[in-house]
């Protein structure tokens, strides 16, 4: 938000917090405002967080959840066949080492 400063008759030069497009439009700007208190800022809410009532947005805001949320699981899967194939090559790997140790072994 940003502090701007009332031009109408009845408020003239009395400060308020508001969305830096306000006044713009649904379309580019929230409308949101908040009067400036004497005792300092008072607490605002963000363009964001309005515009998240907004069915349009909010409808967006779950379509990149879940397409993060399939991203993850596709991440996940992807390492799980790694670990597969990592345990596959330390196990042929530690058998091949065992045969060769009893091998030495038996020579001695």
């Amino acid at each position: 938000t940003v502090l701007r400063t009332t031009k109408t008759t009845k408020n003239r030069g009395k400060q308020f917090w508001g969305c830096p497009r306000y006044k713009l439009g649904s379309e580019n700007g929230c409308n949101f405002f908040r009067w400036f208190s004497d005792w300092g800022v008072e607490e605002s809410i963000s363009c964001e967080l309005l515009e998240a009532n907004d069915e349009r947005l909010v409808k967006t805001f779950e379509k990149q959840g879940v397409k993060q949320i399939f991203d993850v699981q596709k991440a996940v899967v992807g390492l799980q066949s790694w670990m597969k194939y990592v345990v596959v090559v330390v196990s042929v790997l530690f058998i091949m080492n065992m045969i060769i140790i009893a091998m030495l072994m038996g020579r001695a």
